[in-house]
């Protein structure tokens, strides 16, 4: 009887093809924290079934960068995962001739990560940690219909950039974004100048030349008195005195980070297709003692919609 795994001129036994060799990814960790485990594990489960790919994992903090990135080279990979700022920096500074899907990242074009603009030769796209400026506009004027005049305090020196596609996003929507540059952590002036605008609302941003914890609590407690609804950055930042704020998932930031890359390795795009994405899962968090406070009643059918809502 003959043998059922033969072939013709194969080797009974024996399929006639090998099978291929898992596909090397490097994933670049800039530091251990369980929101980028997540991210990974959305990453690789978008990836496919186990065995297809193998995964070089090494975290940045716990070696010194030029061995890291000799023992990322020395692993070939067909792309390279990064997640957080400092990651996604090291390799794109030094594994340029490899393609570098990033997640986990915020402002990434004010951090360096990324141009301004894509390029055809670019090797670097991927998942940014910031909620689209479209989408919390929006979110805005469902809690706010009448917000027309928005203020930022921003340090230009970090987020200009991003200050400036806000800026965009919101003359698409009617709103006029008012801002208030600082120098670095030094946000008194500008929040003083904040008491005396006229504005409808404030947009906050992860900034880390504004965003620090003592001046966080000053805008917070000063926008509260003003009685002027602030959009928060985080669900922390809610918890703490925003009216309102859009939260984001690691994990589904991960299977976009993974969208990329199966689009990437199969040739279908290029990085520079993609440049930056923003999250397409996300949450709406809402402070109603807040609410309360500034004399303002959101539409039951926004606060419907929360993921959370403090003060019920």
């Amino acid at each position: 009887m003959p043998n059922p795994a033969a072939a013709p001129g194969g080797t009974p036994g024996k399929p006639l093809h090998a099978e291929a060799p898992p596909t090397t990814i490097g994933v670049l960790f800039s530091r251990d924290l369980p929101p980028y485990r997540e991210a990974v594990e959305g990453f690789k489960a978008r990836l496919g079934p186990d065995g297809a790919y193998t995964f070089v994992e090494l975290i940045v903090t716990e070696s010194e960068v030029g061995q890291l990135m000799d023992r990322v080279k020395a692993a070939q990979p067909a792309l390279i995962l990064t997640l957080g700022t400092e990651a996604s920096k090291v390799a794109a500074m030094r594994a340029a001739d490899t393609p570098i899907v990033f997640a986990m990242v915020a402002n990434p074009v004010d951090s360096g990560v990324l141009p301004q603009r894509a390029y055809p030769g670019q090797m670097v796209a991927g998942v940014t940690t910031d909620v689209s400026p479209a989408e919390q506009f929006r979110t805005l004027r469902q809690a706010v219909p009448d917000a027309r005049r928005v203020a930022v305090i921003y340090c230009p020196q970090y987020t200009e950039a991003t200050v400036t596609a806000a800026d965009a996003s919101a003359k698409t929507m009617g709103m006029e974004l008012i801002r208030f540059p600082v120098e670095p952590y030094r946000v008194d002036l500008a929040i003083d100048r904040l008491e005396n605008a006229k504005v409808d609302a404030l947009w906050t941003l992860t900034d880390p030349g504004v965003m620090v914890p003592a001046a966080a609590k000053r805008i917070l407690t000063s926008a509260l008195k003003a009685k002027t609804p602030v959009v928060g950055f985080s669900p922390a930042m809610v918890q703490a005195g925003a009216l309102l704020g859009l939260g984001i998932d690691a994990k589904a930031i991960g299977r976009q980070a993974g969208n990329i890359a199966v689009a990437i390795l199969g040739g279908e795009k290029r990085p520079a297709d993609f440049h930056l994405v923003y999250p397409d899962e996300t949450s709406v968090h809402v402070n109603l003692t807040v609410a309360a406070r500034i004399g303002l009643a959101l539409p039951k059918e926004f606060v419907a919609k929360a993921k959370t809502v403090h003060g019920q």
